[in-house]
């Protein structure tokens, strides 16, 4: 293997490297965001809450559930364009 064909394979390794530790980094933001969903989800079961309660939970869990999506969506479609460099 020549010299420029190690290079070209290191910065490719790289670029691989760069996008796995910003996509981790998305899944970790992701789990948070999913771990709030259940948090709310979970006071969603109690009896006592008004129909005003249970819809503003619901506007929340829908507004974290777009934000999961679009994350996801964004991470993903980063490693298709191999934008990271």
């Amino acid at each position: 293997m020549q010299m420029n064909e190690k290079e070209e394979l290191k910065q490719e390794l790289e670029q691989q490297l760069q996008w796995l530790k910003y996509r981790q980094q998305m899944l970790d933001i992701m789990d948070m965001k999913l771990l709030e969903m259940k948090k709310i989800a979970e006071q969603g079961k109690q009896d006592c809450l008004t129909e005003e309660e249970r819809l503003t939970l619901n506007v929340k869990i829908n507004y974290l559930a777009s934000q999961v999506r679009g994350i996801d969506s964004e991470s993903k479609r980063k490693e298709d364009e191999k934008i990271l460099k």
